[in-house]
């Protein structure tokens, strides 16, 4: 851990996970600890803005995935492991002997495949949006491989004008206006890049997909989803909780694929009582 620094009560700093990779992070707040894992359309830095109630009762810690922001490039493409090693050793470098994982969309899987390999290290799972099926990989392959397809033959904005109507519920792309699309499109084009892009979406085209995969998580698990989830049906959602042994589904009527965005307080809500009940800490008050 080098240059650890504190800005405005954030903590910033890098973790070196091995010769060539360091992760740059950065925590806030104090309690519980949680983790946040970035999906690949996302940094560090975005969680601020649908974070700022959770600090208040929990110790947030977020980092850029390697290849991603201020981390560390990969030379090539990374394998789908490197993120789960890539964890565990952040985990080991900031002291954090057991946390709770919050995910989005494909760092759900990041979140579900740590959590099968280190058990004793979670106490909980959070699963914004998640990319995963109980039925199995064809789908979302054949979706991911589309956006690697456009990225590479038309670029980034192109890919973002793909996404937006996608990831998004009907109602808040109608909310947002064309105004909001232009904020959130320059906003995007601002932290990604064709080659950091590239290599999220290569690898997570490597994600294992298997169903039984979800059936092997063990702890606790709050499910908070959209009902206008392109990705991710209403009967879908009952089946990926079937296969979980202790979930709990939140469903957000109007919202999209990432619905934490639409509704960040309902989110935050509904994390704090999770991470409550599973440490047994109540209805108290942050």
């Amino acid at each position: 851990m080098t240059n650890t620094t504190v800005d405005d009560a954030i903590e910033t700093g890098t973790v070196r996970v091995n010769d060539d990779i360091q992760l740059a992070y950065e925590r806030r707040g104090s309690g519980p600890d949680i983790v946040l894992i970035n999906n690949f359309f996302m940094d560090r830095k975005s969680w601020r803005s649908y974070t700022a109630n959770l600090a208040s009762v929990a110790r947030l810690t977020s980092y850029d995935l390697r290849g991603q922001s201020e981390s560390s490039p990969h030379a090539g493409e990374p394998e789908w492991a490197d993120h789960i090693t890539d964890l565990k050793a952040l985990f080991d470098a900031l002291g954090l002997e057991k946390a709770f994982l919050v995910g989005t969309s494909f760092s759900t899987l990041v979140c579900r495949d740590f959590a099968v390999a280190y058990p004793e290290r979670v106490h909980g799972l959070v699963l914004a949006g998640p990319a995963m099926s109980p039925y199995g990989p064809q789908r979302l392959r054949r979706i991911t491989k589309s956006w690697l397809k456009t990225l590479d033959t038309s670029g980034l904005g192109v890919l973002y004008d793909q996404l937006y109507p996608l990831v998004s519920g009907d109602h808040a792309v109608e909310a947002a206006g064309p105004i909001g699309f232009m904020g959130r499109k320059q906003n995007f084009l601002g932290i990604h890049t064709v080659e950091s892009l590239r290599a999220g979406l290569a690898v997570s085209v490597k994600a294992p997909l298997d169903p039984e995969i979800i059936a092997r998580v063990r702890q606790p698990t709050l499910l908070f989803v959209g009902g206008d989830d392109f990705s991710l049906s209403e009967t879908a959602v009952e089946e990926i909780a079937k296969l979980l042994p202790d979930a709990t589904t939140i469903t957000v009527p109007r919202g999209g694929h990432l619905a934490f965005l639409e509704e960040p307080e309902w989110f935050q809500r509904e994390v704090v009582s999770f991470v409550r009940r599973v440490t047994g800490t109540g209805d108290q008050d942050g």
